[in-house]
Parts: C-alpha cells; sequence; structure tokens
C-alpha cells in the first residue's frame, strides 16, 4: 500500500514532529516547566548528585535500570536537567507516537488535519497541568496510555512476525511505564488486559494457531522484559542495608498512606509495649521521625501489624479501619460506593452547569482542576462512543461496542471503589486513571468509525444510504465535538493552571531563598522541619525543570519523606561528617529551619525524655527578595538541668 513506502512514512514522522516541536514550544512559551512535588525534586537530586554529592541510579521509587541510566547522563554532563528532560520526553514523545498513528489511519488530509487539532485541543485542553507541571507517576500513566491507545489502533495483521514489529512501541512504553512507577503501571494493567482481550475477539477467526502465537508472543515477551528490569533492580538492592531499608520503606508507606496512626492516648499500652514514647509518637505525627534512630522497620511493621489486630476484634470502635474480607481499608464498601456516586453525581451536575451557564459555573469554582475536567472528558467521552459508534453499528458490531462499554465500567468501577476504600485519591493517583480511560474510550472510538465506515462505504448502493450518509454526519460531529469541548476546557484549565503558577511564584520565592541561604552557608549543614518543607498557601514547593539548573551537592536534608533512614542519607549524612541528626543537632554540627514563628516545642520534649535539656534558639532569618521573612534558623543548645 501507499501508506508503507519510506517516502510516505518519513512524510508522516515529518509532519508529526514539527506537530509535537510546536506543541511543545507553544506551552514553553506560555508557562516554564516545573516539577510537581518534593517527590520528583528528591528522586532528581538523587540520580543528578546533589543529594549525595554523587549521581546514583538508586532513586527508590523508580526501578534501578532506569535511575541508573539517567544517572550516567548526569555523570557525563552534570548541569543539565536530564531528569525533568526524560519525564518531558517521555510525555511529548507519546503526543508524538499518537500524533504518527493518527496520520498513517486517517485517509484524507482534512480528517488528518482534524485528528491532529482534536489531540492537541485534548492534550492541552484536559491534561495541560500533567505537561508543565511534571509528575513522574503521572508520566508512568502517560506511557500506559499511550501504549494500550497504539495497541488498539494497531492494524489487523496476520502474520506474527509483522504483528510483533507492529507492537513493538506499545511494548516499549509498557516496560518504561513499569519502569518509572511500577505502582501505577500495575494499577492501570486492567485497561491493558482488556484492550489484548478485545483485539484478539476482533479477528476474523479467534482461535487458530497464528492468533495464539501473535498474542502469547507478544504476552510472553512483555512478561520477559518485566521481569528482567524488575530482577535486575531486586539485584541493585540486594544489600544489607538496602533490604533493611525496603522494609522500613515498605512499612512506612503502608502505615502513613492506608493506614494511619492509631491517637497515642487511645493505645497508650501498646505504644509502651514497643517502647514507643509519646515524644517520639509525635515525630511519626509530623514525620520528622528520622530525628529518632529507635523509630525502625520493627516498630514501624508492630504498628501496622496490630492496626490489622484491631479492624479483626470485636470493639471495632477502637479503630476507624475496616475489614472486608481480610482486606484492610479507611473506608468500607458501602462508603466506597457512596463516596464514588456523589463524585459522579458531581461531575454530571456540573456539566450541566457548564452548559447552561459556562461563565458563572467556572467563575464558581475558580477556574476547572485538572481533575475535574478529567473527569468530565471521561463521561463525555462515553456519551460520544455510545452515540456514534454503539447506537449505528450492527449485529456483532454492537455487541463488541456494548461489551467494550460494560467492560471499561466494571474495571473503573473496581479501582475507583478501591481508591476510595483506602482513602487515596491525590491528582498523581487519579489524572493518570482517567487518562488511561480517556486514551482505551477514544482508541475503541477511532477503531469502530473505521469499521462503521468501511461498512458504510458497502451500502453505497443499496438501501442503507440513510445509514451511509447519517453515519459520515455523525463522525464529523464526534470531531468537532472533540475540539470544541477540549477548547472549552481549556479555557477553564488555563483559568486553573495560571492561579497555581501565580501561588507557585510565591511559594518559589520563598523555596529559593531558603537554597540561597543555604548555598551562601555552605559550611553548615541544615535540618528542616518536614512540614516547615512542603508547601506555601497550598502550593507545593519545587523547582523548575529548566531554570537555574543546579546539581552541586545541597547542604540540607528534611527532618523525615521517603528516603530518610535509606543508605543514601547515610552517605549525604557522612560527607558532611555526620552520625545521625539527633546528635548533629545538639553540638552545634547542624541547624534547624523552620517556617517562621512555628511552635518547635516538641522538639524540646522530645530531647527532654531523653535526657537532655535545650533550647532552641533562633540566630538568624531567612527572607525573600521581597523583605518578607520565611524561615527561622534555630540552634540546639543544652542548658543545665539544674
Amino acid at each position: 500500500m501507499m501508506e508503507d513506502h519510506t517516502g510516505v512514512k518519513a512524510g508522516r514522522v515529518g509532519v508529526a514532529f514539527v506537530f509535537t516541536l510546536l506543541l511543545a514550544l507553544l506551552l514553553t512559551v506560555k508557562f516554564d516547566f516545573y516539577y510537581d512535588l518534593n517527590d520528583d525534586t528528591m528522586i532528581k537530586d538523587i540520580v543528578s548528585g546533589a543529594y549525595t554529592g554523587v549521581p546514583s541510579g538508586y532513586c527508590i521509587q523508580m526501578l534501578y535500570p532506569l535511575g541508573w541510566f539517567i544517572a550516567l547522563f548526569y555523570k557525563a554532563i552534570p548541569n543539565v536537567a536530564w531528569y525533568g528532560l526524560f519525564l518531558c520526553l517521555c510525555q511529548f514523545g507519546v503526543i508524538f507516537l499518537v500524533a504518527v498513528r493518527l496520520l498513517k489511519i486517517m485517509r484524507r488530509v482534512s480528517t488528518k488535519i482534524i485528528a491532529l487539532a482534536a489531540e492537541a485541543a485534548l492534550v492541552t485542553g484536559i491534561f495541560l497541568r500533567s505537561l508543565v507541571m511534571i509528575q513522574y507517576s503521572v508520566t508512568s500513566g502517560i506511557c500506559m496510555a499511550g501504549a494500550v491507545f497504539l495497541f488498539i489502533t494497531t492494524p489487523k495483521i496476520e502474520k506474527p512476525s509483522a504483528f510483533f514489529r507492529e507492537s513493538f512501541q506499545p511494548i516499549f512504553l509498557f516496560v518504561l511505564a513499569f519502569m518509572i512507577r511500577t505502582e501505577v503501571c500495575i494499577m492501570l494493567l486492567p485497561f491493558l488486559l482488556l484492550a489484548g482481550l478485545v483485539k484478539w475477539l476482533s479477528e476474523d477467526k479467534i482461535f487458530t494457531g497464528v492468533n495464539f502465537k501473535k498474542y502469547i508472543m507478544l504476552i510472553v515477551t512483555a512478561v520477559l522484559c518485566i521481569s528482567a528490569v524488575y530482577s535486575l533492580d531486586m539485584l541493585a538492592y540486594r544489600g544489607s542495608d538496602w533490604s533493611s531499608f525496603r522494609g522500613f520503606f515498605d512499612a512506612r508507606t503502608k502505615l502513613y498512606d492506608f493506614y494511619g496512626l492509631p491517637e497515642y492516648d487511645k493505645h497508650t499500652g501498646f505504644y509502651e509495649s514497643i517502647g514507643l514514647s509519646r515524644e517520639s509518637y509525635t515525630l511519626l505525627e509530623n514525620y520528622n521521625f528520622a530525628l529518632d534512630e529507635s523509630i525502625d522497620t520493627w516498630r514501624l511493621r508492630a504498628i501496622v501489624e496490630y492496626q490489622e489486630k484491631l479492624t479483626k476484634r470485636s470493639d471495632a470502635v477502637q479503630t476507624d479501619l475496616k475489614n472486608t474480607f481480610g482486606f484492610v481499608s479507611k473506608n468500607s464498601v458501602g462508603e466506597a460506593l457512596w463516596s464514588y456516586k456523589n463524585q459522579l453525581l458531581n461531575d454530571f451536575l456540573l456539566v450541566k452547569a457548564l452548559l447552561f451557564d459556562y461563565n458563572n459555573a467556572l467563575s464558581a469554582h475558580g477556574g476547572l482542576s485538572a481533575r475535574v475536567i478529567a473527569g468530565i472528558a471521561v463521561i463525555a467521552a462515553y456519551f460520544v462512543y455510545i452515540s456514534v459508534c454503539f447506537i449505528p453499528a450492527e449485529g456483532k458490531n454492537r455487541f463488541m461496542a456494548g461489551f467494550k462499554v460494560v467492560c471499561l465500567l466494571i474495571i473503573r468501577g473496581i479501582l475507583w471503589l478501591y481508591l476510595y476504600m483506602v482513602d487515596r485519591l491525590p491528582d498523581r493517583v487519579t489524572m493518570p486513571l482517567l487518562l488511561m480511560e480517556l486514551a482505551v474510550i477514544v482508541g475503541f472510538g477511532i477503531t469502530d468509525i473505521i469499521a462503521l465506515n468501511s461498512m458504510a462505504s458497502m451500502h453505497k448502493k443499496s438501501s442503507k444510504a440513510v445509514f451511509k450518509t447519517g453515519f459520515k454526519t455523525a463522525r464529523m460531529l464526534f470531531y468537532i465535538l472533540c475540539i470544541v469541548a477540549a477548547l472549552i476546557a481549556f479555557n477553564g484549565n488555563l483559568q486553573s493552571v495560571q492561579v497555581e503558577y501565580d501561588n507557585r511564584a510565591a511559594a518559589d520565592e520563598r523555596w529559593n531563598a531558603l537554597m540561597d541561604y543555604c548555598r551562601k552557608n555552605g559550611n553548615n549543614y541544615y535540618i528542616i522541619d518536614v512540614y516547615s518543607s512542603t508547601s506555601y498557601k497550598g502550593a507545593f514547593y519545587s523547582e523548575k525543570v529548566f531554570v537555574n539548573v543546579d546539581n552541586s551537592f545541597k547542604n540540607f536534608d528534611i527532618c523525615g519523606g521517603w528516603a530518610a533512614k535509606s543508605p543514601l542519607t547515610r552517605q549525604k549524612q557522612a560527607k558532611s561528617g555526620l552520625k545521625g541528626i539527633q546528635g548533629a543537632l545538639i553540638s552545634k554540627k547542624a541547624y534547624f529551619i523552620a517556617d517562621t514563628g512555628k511552635d518547635l516545642e516538641w522538639m524540646v520534649k522530645y530531647y527532654k525524655k531523653r535526657g537532655i535539656s535545650i533550647e532552641m534558639n533562633c540566630i538568624d532569618h531567612i527572607k525573600t527578595p521581597s523583605g518578607e521573612t520565611a524561615f527561622d534558623i534555630y540552634a540546639l543548645v543544652r542548658v543545665s538541668n539544674e
């Protein structure tokens, strides 16, 4: 076919590249790219060497092979934002691959242009924030969504070797998503399995040796690839120090993200039995647990196991957790169903408000959040799919369209119920889920439209000419709706992103002032109160990706977080001549930083519990360029017990 000619392929790639480049430039002109959270800046600091002084692949959250690969670039050219560049390349790379696929499957120039316009409108209208405030979990979701979309829209190919070559890109994106954020990849895996099942069922003859060979070969390749990278990761962390830390990390994650801390006053006997004082408990509450070396893996696991035991007791009033058939969660199935129903109802009501009073609805919400826009887009996508692909179809095509919708609703229902049960719904979790769902619906819609278009062409001279005309009208309406809806969403999204950017500018000013202060006092070492290092008036402290790139060693660390007590933290402290935070602070080898005026009585009580009386002497202040005092610097001074 002409589409397979080298020149035509090169033309598609060239057009898609220019399209993606222009889209990236458009966003660059309007926005600076941010690391969304301090989680991302921590990973960046580890792989760049800013954390320990040496680029390291042990970035804990990503799999080691990927971390090691990114660290290599920092070792070669240190002052380039390689980690941020990698995340951006992943995101815009998926946009590029989708554009290439759209140009391939669209036959006419007019539909190619409309398809690219729809992609640009959908991407910027719905996922604008994710593109300019990059977060590695969301990037993993984007790669997974790209993999599923490309796989769904792969043309029918009989020959197994050719089918495998055509499926190389989806496999690559799947493995990449797995390495970036394994948990997100696994969460979205049911959508990929559904895409594979639908693809197999769409074959002319399902149960043939050729089809078994095609799909089993694909599955085996994907499983071998993720097994290989996961095995390399396990091999890299096999040392005793890292093995011990990973046990601590898993227990900490389970405790903070899923179970929560039982109240000390209600469970004093238990805490005393594991040797955890009220003062140490306070460190767990305010996340400054790195101060206390006695807060170890054993104690965290003991708290987790105690929480699980409480859920099995008859006096369930002692815990807020629920036990559903052995699954421990913060909410029951009934509570999760109620929350899920309210979410859907609120999205529908917001759609109604936007349709009938757009400006007032938009003003009332101060712009629309990324999650709300994505949720509305998914609802609209279901409606359009049913209208354009299910209703006009007949026989097997209609059955398959209904099958796809039912399976999608079941998958999304189970996943959302799980998230509501564990009460784990930050944007970095929900946005990949919504993005994937939208990608699957659009992918199914495009393939179904192509199939229905072929059916319409076969009825040129038949009594079903009305069907052909009606379908073409519906198809054009589908494209127009995509563009118009996405442009409306872009307007709402732009407002919310702009508000967040303004808030981040104020937070950025404070955080940059802190980093500048630490650089100017490079001979000192600073420990930062965890909640003083997270956000300012709702805007997260972070860093711009490509502005003022500085990967030199940072002589400060937070007093907790997911990297605390890791071998990397020991290495960082050793580089500065420290052996633990607790001793360093009272020996004046380190200073403590907190929000200005923050109550630090918990610190005094903690040391007093250990027989050390201290005073928190504020010795300096960190001021922003506008003159506002942002942080206080404290020296911990021993005082006599007399």
